[in-house]
């Protein structure tokens, strides 16, 4: 029998993040993944960004979560010996006249223009975005590579022995004084399975709201901007004049194939923002695991507190999962409340 703190059921931006929370913090964890089931982590832009929405509202817990994100991820880069955290602004231009004045009288606000870069430079973006109002870049934004980061991680839990590759079986976990689970025995669970836990004999009726996103990869030749364009839709640099038109949003049907539709209504929103032409060089679909409150789905099981759950993250995943992992392990090992915003499984 192999002996470990932690089982880590998943292993997308939430069992990666939280099982490396584990290891810094000197526990012994194995991580369960699959390769054969679909996580949205690998098709997610992975973006980061305080002020999100049409109405330039900021994110949740901004003021927490984005320090903490940097350093975390940073950190994780060392270990991975790889990069894949890229900080750079996001530029909107502005729809209207009456947006313009919106947006830049909230930046007065010195709690919310932290995050609102105070000279943009609008002719940077001219040759290739239209953007006759000018704009706003938003700071301490970016996106994080998931599947280079994903990979990454996995080789180096192999390395550890602390990864195991196959479905996991519900029916092979057996609960006493401590968990078994096929020659492995384990203080505790913790569940990390994005879309796939709602097949979850442990946790039902969770108050999921899944949603469709997909995106496509675009060829922009003699292209200069190398921040994230945001109106609409976000356009993001991955190098070799190569940029991410993400994402849509849709709920019928909720699968993984890309469509024709998303394609064109991608393509009809890059265009709106884009002076140059392109060529579309990829396309991906996956299903995101929101909730209806979107907030995360958070916490240890109530009739077996050997059983927990990390999920629900949604399209704010990267910026979300290193402080409330943090958060989870403080809750678990040191019995600190957890965030009264978070949806705890009943």
């Amino acid at each position: 029998m192999k002996n470990y703190d932690y089982i880590v059921v998943g292993q997308g931006i939430a069992g990666t993040v939280f099982s490396y929370i584990l290891l810094q913090n000197h526990k012994t964890v194995l991580v369960i993944g699959s390769k054969q089931k679909k996580t949205s982590s690998l098709v997610a832009g992975g973006i980061f960004n305080p002020l999100t929405g049409k109405g330039l509202v900021k994110t949740w817990k901004a003021d927490e979560l984005f320090p903490f994100m940097k350093d975390f991820y940073e950190n994780l880069e060392k270990d991975l010996k790889t990069s894949f955290f890229h900080q750079m602004p996001i530029y909107r231009p502005y729809r209207s006249i009456q947006e313009q004045n919106d947006w830049l009288g909230k930046t007065a606000n010195p709690d919310f223009g932290i995050y609102v870069e105070s000279d943009t430079n609008d002719k940077h973006y001219t040759s290739d975005i239209y953007n006759d109002l000018g704009g706003l870049e938003t700071k301490y934004s970016g996106w994080v590579d998931l599947p280079k980061l994903l990979e990454a991680y996995r080789c180096f839990i192999q390395e550890k022995e602390s990864y195991l590759e196959e479905d996991f079986d519900y029916s092979a976990l057996e609960i006493k004084d401590k968990l078994y689970y096929k020659g492995v025995v384990a203080s505790k669970i913790i569940f990390c399975e994005g879309t796939e836990a709602i097949k979850n004999p442990y946790f039902t009726n969770l108050p999921f709201s899944l949603v469709k996103g997909e995106t496509i990869d675009i060829l922009i030749k003699d292209a200069t901007f190398q921040s994230i364009v945001n109106q609409g839709v976000s356009i993001i640099p991955l190098g070799n004049q190569v940029y991410r038109v993400a994402s849509t949003y849709s709920w019928n049907p909720l699968d993984w194939e890309n469509t024709e539709k998303a394609k064109e209504e991608l393509i009809e929103k890059a265009r709106n923002l884009l002076k140059r032409n392109f060529e579309v060089v990829g396309q991906k679909a996956g299903i995101r695991p929101a909730t209806k409150h979107r907030r995360p789905i958070v916490g240890m099981h109530p009739q077996y507190p050997h059983i927990g759950i990390f999920n629900g993250l949604g399209s704010k995943g990267v910026s979300l999962a290193p402080y409330l992992a943090k958060h989870f392990f403080e809750h678990i090992e040191y019995k600190a409340l957890l965030d009264k915003d978070l949806i705890q499984p009943q």
